[in-house]
């Protein structure tokens, strides 16, 4: 009987320990809580944790300011007809000039299903379309202010929501919703509404649906989020997050969030903003950035591909197959010769030349992460002038890329992670230097192709054409080759990022590591990518293995290839 006992006192104090571990997992995890506390049941509920609060816009005829009273309702969709509302609450607001937001949620029948599926298939399939024909003829009417938000903060990499992560299912169903609402509520605006992280506009839906667009300071998705800084000043936060969207000529809603209080803005801080963005009109904040680009026409292209090389061992510059090469340029190489010494042995080969200017501050001044504020005020400017007489002297065309991969959010090089203006204003400074430059100088802008790389876009008359790296390995964790992925796969992702941009493309860096097999595998379908793209005007292979000190105690993938290697990818390329 003791045992019993002594049993039973067990699986009681070891419930009572896997109750209290799942007590503090559950208080201490955003999706878990919200995974219990959903409530799927078509209800039209206030959303008072997260006001409408201001409006900002790039367009110099829409007003930015605060406003002052903003109704806002939530509604979850689940179910195929019905919608339960407070009917004192409707009152309210049904015959009054005050706007009225609703953001309207796709979710399953119950919590679970709607992370295991995508409740957005329901509503192209027709699912809702009841439930909003209800929402628009019942409830709205011809009640004038009314805007319509769809499931906001959809670009945040974060599973908070279930529609989170999907692209091209959330812009398919948010030009549905959006049809739906302009058929029942003709008089409604379409409120596009992503939190403002990086990387917003690969979700954008396109102008013809969108007629507002929002972003929500301190987002609920961003609470547990490490990758993007959380420390920034409300005012810093706020630019940072309207300069995401400078491409959009549409209204811009800023909400709050449970993280935000309600005094959060004021019209000093409205003032602040709105200088910036008068002060950065001409350029910054152009007009410009609203043109949507044309389809690029292939006849205005160079016809043939060039084929180059980054091979600072000398192994295959020599095959005549190759047009071009890779070289690096710093103050340092600079001033001590080698860069002069490299760039004529590519020239003497009757080469082209890439050459990507690192911003290295000179080694007797030490670290200097305000590089880029250097050069714009000048400080380099002997340096500039030196290594612009070495690249212009010469007939080849010369492709100059200029403080490359600005935007991944690392310190590897010291002019990445920073303020976009500040980065952009030192580009243009230094693509600007010399008053006229030959036709043979191309100027290149060279993102690694990563989330919101156009936020670093330096503008269209400094700009000749842009360049992104493909590599396959899209962790340096990986260590199989066979986990690589496809050069089809990282171009598409990192395409899309620069869909704002009309420019020609130059694969500036690209690679991929393996057996020989393997490479010549990747290699071939790499080939088929670049055929089927005009766009694309050139490749350069990174042809050795990475820098060590970039990959810490790992062993720096080697992307070397052979001989044979490349003349298949040569040969695939000018296939029929």
């Amino acid at each position: 009987m003791k045992l019993l006992n002594k049993y039973k006192k067990l699986i009681i104090a070891t419930g009572i320990s896997l109750f209290l571990v799942a007590f503090l997992v559950i208080k201490n995890n955003t999706f878990i809580k919200n995974l219990v506390s959903i409530r799927l049941s078509n209800t039209l509920e206030e959303a008072t944790s997260e006001p409408v609060i201001a409006q900002f816009s790039f367009h110099p005829e829409n007003e930015n300011k605060l406003f002052s009273k903003f109704y806002h309702y939530r509604l979850k969709l689940s179910k195929s007809e019905g919608i339960t509302f407070d009917q004192s609450k409707i009152n309210q607001w049904k015959n009054d000039t005050v706007p009225l937001m609703i953001t309207v949620e796709t979710w399953g029948t119950n919590a679970i299903s709607s992370y295991k599926n995508n409740p957005m298939t329901d509503l192209v399939n027709g699912y809702f379309d009841d439930v909003i024909k209800q929402l628009c003829n019942n409830l709205i009417k011809d009640r004038p202010h009314i805007y319509f938000r769809f499931n906001p903060e959809v670009e945040v990499p974060y599973k908070l929501y279930p529609w989170q992560g999907y692209v091209y299912e959330y812009i398919k169903a948010f030009e549905y919703f959006a049809k739906l609402c302009k058929t029942y509520a003709p008089q409604s605006q379409i409120v596009w509404g992503p939190s403002g992280y990086p990387g917003v506009l690969e979700y954008y839906p396109g102008d013809a649906v969108v007629d507002v667009a929002s972003i929500v300071l301190k987002s609920n998705s961003e609470i547990n989020l490490n990758a993007y800084p959380n420390d920034y000043s409300t005012t810093y936060d706020l630019q940072r997050r309207l300069h995401r969207l400078r491409f959009l000529d549409k209204p811009i809603f800023v909400f709050g969030s449970k993280q935000t209080p309600s005094n959060l803005l004021d019209n000093q801080l409205v003032t602040e903003i709105s200088n910036t963005i008068e002060n950065e009109r001409h350029v910054i904040y152009a007009s410009d950035n609203f043109k949507r680009p044309n389809p690029i026409n292939k006849n205005n292209l160079e016809q043939k591909l060039k084929i180059g090389l980054y091979d600072p061992k000398n192994l295959l510059n020599d095959e005549k197959i190759i047009s071009v090469e890779h070289l690096f340029a710093d103050f340092s190489n600079l001033n001590d010769g080698s860069f002069q010494k490299k760039f004529n042995m590519v020239i003497a080969r009757n080469h082209d030349v890439i050459v990507t200017f690192e911003p290295f501050p000179q080694p007797e001044k030490g670290t200097d992460l305000e590089v880029l504020q250097h050069i714009t005020a000048g400080k380099y400017d002997e340096e500039i002038n030196s290594f612009y007489n070495i690249i212009l002297n010469t007939k080849r065309n010369v492709y100059l890329r200029y403080a490359h991969e600005m935007e991944i959010p690392i310190t590897r090089y010291p002019w990445q992670s920073q303020d976009p203006i500040v980065y952009i204003k030192s580009f243009r400074y230094f693509m600007t230097f010399k008053a006229e430059l030959p036709a043979t100088l191309k100027r290149v802008w060279g993102p690694a192709g990563d989330r919101g790389s156009i936020e670093w876009y330096p503008g269209n008359d400094v700009v000749d054409m842009i360049s992104i790296a493909i590599y396959g390995l899209p962790d340096k964790n990986i260590t199989d080759p066979n986990k690589q992925e496809s050069f089809k796969t990282i171009f598409n992702r990192k395409y899309r990022r620069i869909r704002f941009i009309d420019k020609p493309l130059f694969i500036t860096e690209f690679g991929v590591k393996g057996p020989e097999a393997y490479q010549s595998k990747w290699l071939e379908a790499a080939a088929k990518v670049l055929k089927e793209n005009p766009q694309i005007i050139g490749v350069n292979y990174f042809n050795m293995s990475d820098t060590p000190k970039a990959w810490g105690n790992i062993k720096p993938p080697d992307w070397s290839i052979s001989k044979e290697t490349l003349h298949l990818f040569y040969n695939t390329l000018n296939s029929d």
